[in-house]
């Protein structure tokens, strides 16, 4: 196997939840910032990168691909000429509409697809962005889904995907009520390290950033929450009606006397940024 096969194989397709999950999470999204445990945070940041970069000119168009409830999408709505945002859930991509009708925003299209599927040529996607995003979605996880994203741009791409995660609630409730389980493994980072030697091999030249966060919310442990934890601690079969007492006991018993719990969150993403136009010879070793 040579070098590119290698980082091809790390980039291997991981089950990808369904549009139901998807749905679910984006009404738990919704509950968190009317109560806002949400900020927009890395959103500015992100732009801000971008606007450095050049890649927030008034005439572009960009598709933002697992857009989720358009926050990234109305935000480039707001700075370019059209915006294309993609994504599997119906209730995701209902959220963005109102969103973006909220703003009174007029450029920014909604399209309710999976992206595995998706016709390029049939749709006019192809070659038909100044930039594409990707950021935090399982939507582009395989060596084929990058390459189509690719497909997209007629100028420059930006994935962006967690490094590392560190919750220590959940590591708390794991090590206190489950300690002859192990955590459910965080190989986020996998795919930025194969996604960053697939490019490089191709020969393109991905230029990296990174981001820490560090974040300390006070929860309010409602059965969102803990549907929230469950999916991140547990693997599918071990997501029984008596670990998830067993959760729920924990947090009400740890609960503070304003009813909530505190969350601390330490993270790390990374974005990758290259043109698609400006390819090397390939350095396949």
């Amino acid at each position: 196997m040579n070098d590119l096969a290698y980082f091809i194989s790390l980039m291997e397709k991981e089950t990808e939840p369904s549009p139901n999950i998807w749905d679910r999470r984006a009404r738990s999204w919704a509950h968190e910032r009317k109560n806002n445990r949400k900020t927009d945070e890395r959103l500015e940041k992100d732009f801000l990168f971008l606007e450095n970069h050049g890649l927030l000119k008034k005439d572009f168009s960009v598709a933002d691909i697992g857009c989720g409830p358009g926050r990234f999408a109305a935000a480039f709505a707001s700075r370019v000429r059209f915006v294309t945002a993609l994504d599997i859930s119906g209730e995701m991509i209902a959220q963005g509409k109102e969103y973006a009708k909220s703003l009174g925003l007029t450029n920014l299209q909604f399209h309710l697809c999976d992206f595995d599927t998706l016709d390029l040529k049939k749709e006019g996607f192809k070659r038909a962005f100044d930039l594409v995003f990707v950021s935090l979605t399982p939507a582009v996880r395989s060596h084929s889904q990058l390459l189509k994203a690719m497909e997209m741009s007629r100028g420059r791409c930006c994935c962006i995907s967690h490094l590392y995660r560190k919750n220590r609630l959940m590591e708390q409730i794991m090590n206190e009520v489950f300690p002859e389980k192990a955590m459910r493994h965080d190989n986020s980072g996998r795919w930025f390290y194969a996604a960053f030697n697939m490019l490089f091999l191709m020969g393109y030249k991905p230029e990296t950033s990174y981001e820490p966060r560090h974040s300390e919310k006070q929860i309010v442990p409602d059965e969102e929450y803990l549907d929230f934890l469950m999916e991140k601690m547990f693997l599918p079969d071990d997501r029984t009606a008596a670990n998830r007492n067993a959760v729920m006991t924990w947090l009400t018993d740890h609960t503070e006397t304003d009813g909530t719990i505190t969350e601390i969150t330490d993270s790390c993403y990374g974005r990758l940024l290259w043109e698609v136009t400006n390819q090397r010879h390939t350095m396949y070793f």
